[in-house]
């Protein structure tokens, strides 16, 4: 993934939604990401919404936003590591970690509250969601690379 796949899809404000779990292996990379971003001080709306981001719908909906993008794991099957960019009607196949149930009711609600809200994921191929681990290499390295990514398509 190179950083013209991220600055192409975007418009406006960003805002960039990190999902996940950090007390289960992979599935924390939406977290890190955040964590990551906040360091660099990224130009960009940053939320960690953990495991539950429908209770952060009210907060990103009062930032000013055009253009939000999920970050979390999900299975492509691919090695781990791997990156895939996916659009708003590829989110709800996608077996997004442990949350796939709320997503799609999540982005729906986001899009009641603004009209026009350009929505995408950046998903990345875990190695193991298994409660208890830390990331693994292959994903550490992917939150290096996409925090690069992201600095350099938001400059």
């Amino acid at each position: 993934m190179r950083s013209s796949d991220i600055r192409d899809r975007l418009k406006g404000i960003v805002t960039i939604i990190g999902i996940g779990n950090i007390m289960r292996g992979d599935d924390g990379f939406g977290p890190k990401l955040i964590e990551s971003l906040k360091k660099k001080n990224t130009k960009a709306n940053l939320f960690d919404c953990g495991t539950v981001p429908e209770n952060y719908i009210f907060p990103i909906l009062t930032t000013s936003c055009d253009t939000v993008i999920l970050v979390d794991v999900a299975d492509f099957k691919a090695e781990p590591g791997s990156m895939k960019v996916l659009s708003l009607n590829e989110l709800s196949g996608a077996g997004l970690s442990t949350h796939n149930a709320s997503i799609r009711l999540f982005t729906d609600l986001l899009m009641t509250g603004k009209d026009g809200l350009n929505i995408f994921a950046v998903t990345v191929q875990p190695k193991s969601i298994a409660f208890g681990e830390s990331l693994s290499q292959a994903v550490s390295e992917g939150v290096n690379k996409l925090t690069d990514i992201f600095v350099e398509a938001l400059a």
